[in-house]
């Protein structure tokens, strides 16, 4: 189920209603009648007309497993995005997005016909101090520049109508973003489903077969909406060689680059990142998730405090020693050695599976170890670099 759950979610994130909604699509009346198909600024038919796009069934290509868990029957993930909307803008040609006026991947101009250069990714330790200043104005600028999509704060069945989303920055909407695809599950309230943690592991984006690609397209995402917030087409995000960090700890966790931290975690008052505040967070453990966690979406218009980052500084006696550091070479090397990209049953549990080591869920004398994705993740918290 993850598996193919995970890609249809990833195709709904970026092809239909980019994740969350478009703000245009929250109205009354496209709640009601399950229609996203807006007017583009300057045409006069919906998703642009013929030539651009237009409005149509939306494609539901979820393969039914029987051994699915009920839980999925009452996600408001299920089918996406069918629970919300089943006819979106169905974009031509070159053209993309919820309502046809943007370019897919490769592509720029009016018409969306002129081939994009390939966009080079660059060591973020090879930046210049000028491009490393630029680096955090444009991620400050995203932070602080609200976004042209919106949260739901409720479950669709609990959605009275437009009062029920919420404004999100352009940073927050791919935080809130990757949590809502990745969080255990989405059910309703009163479906009583999430008594055990079991009942309601359902993550979206991890734990299977799309894990990688839903991510690379997370980020080909990402580096298109700081592109846009800052009007700078041919910005990257720069790639963070961990592998190659001193003594194995994060090289990067200056102010020079993503801010200092003290012995506590708290982020040197002289970063720009220092005022950010932070939402969606993980409540652990999961009994004192489940009613807050479990049966409500993320409220994204609360801040949970301050950024924090504290790395190598994660519970190394439920997580393992290898949370202390990055990974080895020779860890990554062992990876690398695997031909086999994904091996039955597709999930944490595979055996000599790449994709699973490369996710962090390797086999280890008959005990999971998480690494390489999950200890880089869970080490410092750097999640843009690592994932570039």
């Amino acid at each position: 189920m993850k598996v193919l759950g995970l890609l249809i979610v990833m195709v709904g994130f970026f092809r239909h209603v980019d994740a969350q909604f478009p703000r245009v699509c929250t109205n009354d009346a496209s709640l009601e009648s399950k229609v996203c198909c807006p007017i583009p600024k300057g045409f006069t038919e919906p998703c642009g007309g013929p030539g651009r796009g237009q409005c149509a069934n939306t494609p539901d290509p979820t393969v039914e497993d029987p051994a699915w868990k009920y839980a999925y029957q009452v996600d408001d993930r299920r089918h996406w995005p069918m629970v919300f909307f089943n006819r979106t803008c169905a974009c031509e040609g070159n053209f993309s997005g919820h309502d046809c006026t943007k370019c897919t991947w490769g592509y720029r101009g009016p018409d969306c016909n002129i081939k994009q250069p390939p966009a080079v990714r660059r060591n973020i330790r090879d930046l210049s101090a000028q491009e490393k200043k630029t680096l955090q104005r444009y991620f400050d600028r995203a932070k602080n520049t609200t976004s042209d999509f919106v949260y739901a704060l409720e479950f669709r069945d609990n959605i009275r109508g437009s009062e029920d989303f919420a404004n999100v920055s352009v940073w927050d909407f791919f935080v809130a973003a990757h949590y809502y695809a990745s969080r255990a599950t989405t059910p309703p309230f009163n479906t009583g489903i999430c008594k055990t943690e079991e009942d309601c592991s359902l993550d979206f984006a991890h734990e299977g077969a799309g894990f990688p690609t839903w991510h690379r397209a997370y980020l080909l995402e990402f580096d298109r909406a700081v592109q846009e917030v800052n009007n700078d087409p041919d910005w990257t995000l720069p790639y963070w060689d961990w592998g190659a960090a001193e003594d194995n700890q994060c090289d990067i966790c200056t102010n020079e680059y993503v801010g200092a931290n003290d012995a506590d975690g708290n982020l040197d008052s002289r970063s720009v990142f220092a005022s950010w505040g932070t939402i969606c967070a993980h409540l652990i453990p999961f009994d004192v998730a489940t009613h807050r966690n479990h049966t409500r979406p993320c409220n994204v218009t609360e801040v949970l405090g301050k950024l924090k980052r504290n790395p190598g500084k994660a519970d190394t006696d439920s997580l393992g020693e290898s949370m202390s550091r990055l990974p080895l070479a020779t860890e990554v090397d062992f990876a690398l050695r695997f031909p086999t990209y994904v091996t039955p049953p597709y999930s944490r549990t595979s055996n000599c599976s790449f994709r699973n080591l490369l996710e962090g869920f390797r086999r280890h004398q008959h005990r999971q170890v998480p690494a390489y994705h999950n200890i880089r993740q869970r080490y410092t918290g750097l999640w843009s670099s690592h994932h570039a």
